[in-house]
């Protein structure tokens, strides 16, 4: 890879995760964890419930949540396992994963997550005497073992700036954020009484789409890999909930750019379509105008000429009146 920025490798780190209300998981429907930082990128496990069946299970898996901002062929090596935890019997938990460091997994903006899709049965994890699962609670743990981000540069103490004394941010995103939180005061109430983690994370979200759409032109989102980059940031930033009634018909209106030159061009043709046919249909109209007015005439003809004419039988005797 051209201009490679130099490896970076962190070792080791675990993060607790505990799912609560887990019997109101919809399946098939992920719910994620709050995003943590190890070795300069942003990490959150997803957790799913298999299809409902006998054979249903919990997948669950390890994600980039900042892939989709790397710069173009960035990647992150990660060695990682992850634990359902039992909290009756430590020894019972069940993990998956290894910790040897050349067996990892590679990160990247077009994969952004590994894991299990069939990490446990949900008959066992739901099973109450089992352990997995209490008062409708279960946690999961993962451990990242090894890290090495590629392509990344990490930010620098200088490059981050506390904003409105809810976290630390980049800070090239702050002007756009303080533009949007001056016109949608909405923004800064909603975090209240929210962690510091959370906000963090929200702002950077949203900071993110701000610089997306500040630095494309309306034309660059006919590209595929704009629209699906956009496409991302915006479904990531949907998930922390804020009210963004305000900033969603933009984001839709650059993501429907994608195709826009084909779409232009079924519209010209369309068009030109459109010409023809109603060139063909004023011939049309003319000639029906003419065939009309054409009628009338003869018509005129026929009722004249009946003025003048007695119908007679031709094979009747011509007789005269005798006295």
């Amino acid at each position: 890879m051209e201009n490679q920025k130099p490896k970076d490798t962190i070792t080791c780190k675990k993060m607790a995760w505990t799912i609560t209300n887990f019997s109101s998981f919809i399946f098939n429907v992920p719910r994620y964890s709050e995003v943590f930082t190890v070795g300069h990128c942003a990490w959150r496990l997803i957790a799913y419930r298999g299809k409902k069946d006998s054979s249903s299970s919990i997948g669950i898996h390890l994600e980039a949540a900042d892939a989709s901002s790397w710069p173009q062929g960035a990647s992150v090596l990660a060695a990682f396992s992850i634990t359902v935890v039992n909290q009756l019997s430590r020894k019972k938990s069940v993990t998956r994963g290894v910790a040897e460091v050349d067996v990892q997994c590679k990160f990247r903006a077009n994969k952004c997550d590994w894991g299990y899709p069939r990490f446990m049965a949900l008959s066992e994890l739901e099973e109450p005497y089992k352990g997995y699962m209490l008062n409708d609670k279960c946690i999961v743990e993962v451990e990242l073992f090894s890290v090495t981000s590629e392509g990344i540069e990490p930010l620098k103490d200088g490059d981050v700036v506390d904003f409105k004394d809810l976290g630390k941010i980049d800070k090239s995103l702050v002007p756009l954020l303080e533009e949007v939180c001056l016109r949608h005061l909405s923004l800064l109430d909603c975090m209240k009484n929210k962690s510091r983690r959370f906000t963090e994370c929200a702002f950077t979200a949203l900071g993110r789409v701000l610089q997306f759409l500040k630095d494309k032109r309306w034309k660059e989102m006919n590209d595929k890999e704009a629209s699906e980059q956009l496409q991302q940031l915006w479904e990531e930033l949907e998930m922390i909930r804020l009210d963004l009634s305000w900033l969603e018909p933009l984001v839709k209106s650059a993501l429907n750019m994608k195709g826009y030159d084909e779409k232009g061009e079924k519209i010209k043709k369309l068009k030109q379509n459109l010409v023809v046919a109603e060139t063909e249909m004023n011939i049309i109209k003319e000639k029906l105008a003419s065939t009309e007015q054409s009628v009338q005439v003869t018509r005129k003809e026929l009722r004249n000429a009946e003025e003048d004419f007695e119908e007679k039988d031709l094979d009747v005797e011509i007789e005269y009146e005798r006295p």
